[in-house]
């Protein structure tokens, strides 16, 4: 029998690894959390629903249990806390509508609350450039858009979607698979139920293009398949 602790860190390093193991994350683990709950501190909690969110396995009964210990508890937590109960509650809002809609009215403080973290928006030189790009391929786009609570690098509007453009830093991806990471997949995952479709470059690749010229073609391959492009000259734009 595992404790609270070996519990959570297991939910939360499958999430983080993107590893969905059903069997265990929505099976054998959320039973043996249930049944030793009254044993979790409120940062173990966040560990293992932030792990199970992140992993794309919701169990009803052992979320609305969890919740509720936490909110017992009464620990806020610092920001780190924060975030992971803000993407975990987000997470139950978008795709798990039916955990909330019957939520008691103790919960509403922690719903709130949820609205108080707000996403990094801060500007990036490549961000100028990125919009330059755009608007060489006479693309309906903008640069650092925010939907819910993500901020994509280049928003580009295609009739009734939107083509979400994010330029993914190496670390939110497996260093040797090169595959998306738990958050980063939880992003794509968020995006799309919102009718953003989540379209990812490497960072590092993008910036050690030779060229803007070369840049415009990275760009002009990934939106292709979505959306006509019509090519200006640079001095143009």
């Amino acid at each position: 029998r595992h404790p609270p602790l070996h519990l959570a860190l297991i939910a939360h390093g499958f999430g983080k690894a993107a590893a969905r193991e059903e069997n265990l994350l929505a099976g054998s683990l959320p039973d043996a959390a249930i049944n030793s709950m009254s044993g979790f501190t409120p940062k173990h909690i966040a560990c293992l629903l932030d792990g199970l969110t992140l992993a794309g396995c919701f169990r009803e009964d052992l979320f609305k249990s969890a919740l509720e210990e936490y909110i017992r508890l009464g620990s806020v937590g610092g920001n780190k806390r924060k975030r992971m109960m803000s993407r975990v509650i987000f997470s139950l809002v978008l795709e798990q509508p039916s955990f909330i809609d019957a939520a008691p009215m103790s919960w509403q403080p922690m719903l709130e609350r949820v609205k108080e973290v707000h996403p990094n928006c801060q500007a990036r030189p490549y961000h100028a450039e990125l919009d330059r790009c755009a608007r060489a391929l006479s693309l309906r786009a903008r640069a650092r858009r925010r939907k819910g609570p993500y901020f994509v690098d280049l928003h580009v509007a295609v009739g009734d979607i939107a083509l979400a453009i994010h330029l993914y830093p190496k670390e939110e991806a497996c260093a040797l698979s090169g595959e998306p990471l738990g958050a980063a997949r939880l992003r794509q995952r968020h995006l799309n139920s919102m009718q953003w479709k989540y379209l990812g470059l490497r960072r590092e690749e993008w910036l050690q293009l030779p060229n803007t010229e070369a840049r415009i073609d990275a760009l002009d391959a990934i939106v292709s398949p979505y959306v006509a492009t019509r090519r200006r000259p640079l001095e143009q734009v």
